[in-house]
C-alpha cells in the first residue's frame, strides 16, 4: 500500500483506515481503492482537506453497503470524501463522464487492489464534448458572478476563484493531452500553454495562482475574476475545433 508521505499525518491515517476498511468489507468484490484528485496528481498539490477516495467494486449489494456504512461512518462524519462505483459503471460511463474519468485516470494513487484505469478507453470525441461542457458551464458561472459582484459590491471571492482556477487548470491539462502535447508538471506552465492555445495571455492567471498558493490578500478580485473569464471565454471560442488542431 502507498504510504502517502505528502499528506498530513492525521489525514493520511484516515485515508489508510478507510482503504483497509473497504478492503475488509468487500474482500473478493474489491477491484481497487484509489486516492484521486489534486492531492494524488504528479505534483501532489494538497489544499486544505481536498482529499477524495474512489472505491471500485465488482458488485455493491445492499448488505455490503450496510457493512461499509458502519465501517466508514466515523471517517465520513469526520469529513473524508468517498465515492463508490462498480467496475461495470466505470467502464460504461466513458462517454457521459469522459472528463471526470480522464481526471481520475491522470491523478490517482492505488491504495488497494489493481489499477482500475489501466484498460479504460476514452474516445477523443467524448472527451472534447465534456471539455466544451465544462468550459461553457464555467464561462456562464464566471459571468453570472461578475454581474453579481458589480451589482452588490461583493469582494470576498477567494473560494470561488480557487475553485474556478482549479477547474480551468484541469480542463487545460486534458485539452493539452487531447492535442498530443507533452504535459508539464507545473500548473503555471500548463495554464500558460493552454492560454497560448486559446490565443490569450495567462499573465493574470499566473498572478492569481501565486496569490492563492500563498494565501495572499486580494487587492483587485474583480480583475482576477475578469482574467479567469478572459481565458475561459477564449478557450470556449476554440474548443469546437479542438479535434481539428
Amino acid at each position: 500500500m502507498a504510504e502517502l508521505p505528502w499528506l498530513p499525518e492525521t489525514l493520511r491515517n484516515k485515508v489508510l483506515s478507510a482503504s483497509n476498511a473497504a478492503s475488509e468489507a468487500l474482500r473478493e468484490d474489491l477491484c481497487a481503492v484509489c486516492l484521486i484528485g489534486a492531492s494524488a496528481g504528479p505534483n501532489r498539490n494538497f489544499r486544505g482537506n481536498s482529499v477524495e477516495l474512489l472505491i471500485v467494486a465488482r458488485e455493491l449489494p445492499e448488505a455490503t453497503l450496510d457493512v461499509l456504512g458502519a465501517e466508514l461512518g466515523p471517517l465520513l462524519r469526520d469529513g473524508l470524501q468517498i465515492r463508490m462505483v462498480t467496475q461495470l459503471e466505470l467502464e460504461g460511463s466513458t462517454d457521459v463522464l469522459a472528463l471526470e474519468l480522464a481526471e481520475w485516470r491522470a491523478r490517482n494513487v492505488v491504495l488497494a487492489g489493481e489499477d482500475p484505469f489501466s484498460e479504460l478507453t476514452i474516445a477523443p470525441d467524448d472527451l472534447r464534448h465534456e471539455l466544451e461542457r465544462a468550459l461553457r458551464t464555467l464561462a456562464h458561472r464566471l459571468r453570472n458572478r461578475l454581474l453579481w459582484c458589480l451589482a452588490t459590491h461583493q469582494r470576498h471571492l477567494d473560494p470561488m476563484l480557487r475553485d474556478a482556477l482549479e477547474r480551468l487548470t484541469m480542463v487545460g491539462y486534458h485539452t493539452l493531452e487531447l492535442l498530443g502535447q507533452p504535459l508539464p508538471l507545473g500548473e503555471g506552465q500548463a495554464l500558460a500553454r493552454f492560454a497560448d492555445w486559446a490565443g490569450v495571455s495567462a499573465e493574470g492567471l499566473d498572478a492569481l495562482r501565486e496569490r492563492l498558493t500563498h494565501n495572499g490578500q486580494a487587492t483587485d478580485p474583480i480583475a482576477e475574476l475578469r482574467a479567469l473569464a478572459s481565458v475561459t471565454n477564449a478557450a470556449c471560442a476554440r474548443i469546437d475545433t479542438l479535434n481539428d488542431d
